[in-house]
């Protein structure tokens, strides 16, 4: 397996949500505990996660993660793709590549985040039909252009933005793009990994 950090981003305020998502319980644990253990499963190390509201709480509950932790203060006047550039700002100084993910995402494949490792394009991601999933996997030469970038469309519109191809890696998890925004995408997590759970008895 080649090796890589990860990127978390954990920053914002949770509108839609009505609830602090990271801090909810997902099956036993908290959404924030479930993804990075499928990180650390996975091989990834160090793990960067990028805090704003709430970060000290974030803090608290993560003590004895051996995470590394950035702080957005302008999380409320910025957008998730600052956050993100923040963390790869920190991240490039230690890894030659990263995986970027959203805090929010607790049914992170274990498989899927080794699938991408194992990959030797510099650009990455795992792909359920036309849908881009997550995590991304950036090396950090292309993660420093990433951070230069000024346009609009976010992420993604500055990863089209390389001068490099998007290697897409088809998976068979429907899970790989669905992240909980709403309660109504929460729910539907929830059901999904019980289907999952009976599955597997």
């Amino acid at each position: 397996m080649r090796e890589a950090g990860a990127l978390i981003v954990a920053a914002g305020r949770s509108v839609r949500m009505g609830d602090f998502k990271p801090l909810m319980e997902f099956k036993g644990e908290t959404v924030i505990r479930r993804v990075v253990r499928s990180l650390k499963e996975a091989g990834a190390s160090p793990i960067f996660l990028v805090t704003g509201y709430r970060g000290e709480d974030l803090r608290a509950h993560l003590t004895g993660e051996d995470i590394r932790f950035v702080e957005n203060p302008d999380y409320a006047a910025t957008q998730m793709f600052d956050s993100v550039k923040l963390g790869l700002e920190e991240a490039v100084r230690s890894c030659g590549r990263i995986l970027i993910t959203p805090g929010d995402v607790p049914l992170l494949s274990v498989p899927i985040i080794r699938r991408v490792m194992e990959e030797e394009a510099p650009l990455v991601r795992p792909v359920y039909g036309n849908r881009p999933g997550h995590p991304v996997l950036i090396s950090a030469d292309l993660a420093r252009m990433l951070c230069l970038y000024q346009g609009e469309g976010g992420l993604r519109q500055a990863m089209e933005s390389l001068p490099v191809p998007l290697k897409d890696i088809p998976v068979e998890d429907e899970a790989v793009y669905m992240d909980a925004d709403t309660p109504q995408e929460f729910e539907r997590l929830l059901a999904i990994a019980d289907a999952r759970e009976l599955s597997e008895k």
